[in-house]
């Protein structure tokens, strides 16, 4: 009896590097079927028109647990939230956003342009390193005129 109780030992640590190679590639499996089930739940929501990292698309994600079918989904969206999704509810969104964002950046052009024509103070400098007299004082006189208005 003590002779099969040694044999069964020396094949337990043998089989305990074959139990590690198994942990290891059963993590690695989990992480990647994560990353997949990731990938198709944006898929997923995408072809809903939902942003999963914003408003509703985002309680959306954290609160579904159903199947990843779209049907299920608009389902669950509906009973949830009282709202019905429509498909590109989200892309005219981005496009509002877009074009607010055309006309700021318009604004931040025709900002730069106003900046870029010399003030009252840099002119005074100018002025001054010309070394002129008669110069510093026409710049400064405009300045105080410039303020009065």
């Amino acid at each position: 009896m003590s002779e099969e109780f040694d044999n069964t030992d020396s094949s337990v640590s043998g089989e305990d590097k074959n139990w590690k190679a198994i942990r290891e590639e059963n993590k690695a499996l989990k992480e990647e079927l994560v990353k997949y089930q990731t990938q198709e739940r944006d898929s997923l929501f995408n072809q809903i028109g939902l942003d999963r990292t914003k408003g509703i698309g985002k309680a959306a994600d954290l609160m579904y647990e159903g199947d990843l079918e779209v049907n299920a989904l608009k389902t669950f969206i509906s009973e949830e939230f009282g709202e019905e999704v429509v498909s590109g509810q989200q892309d005219s969104i981005r496009n509002t956003m877009n074009e607010g964002q055309n006309r700021l950046d318009a604004l931040q052009q025709t900002a730069q342009t106003i900046n870029t024509a010399p003030n009252v103070q840099e002119k005074i400098a100018q002025a001054q390193q010309s070394g002129r007299v008669k110069d510093s004082i026409a710049s400064k006189l405009s300045a105080l005129n410039e303020l009065k208005k």
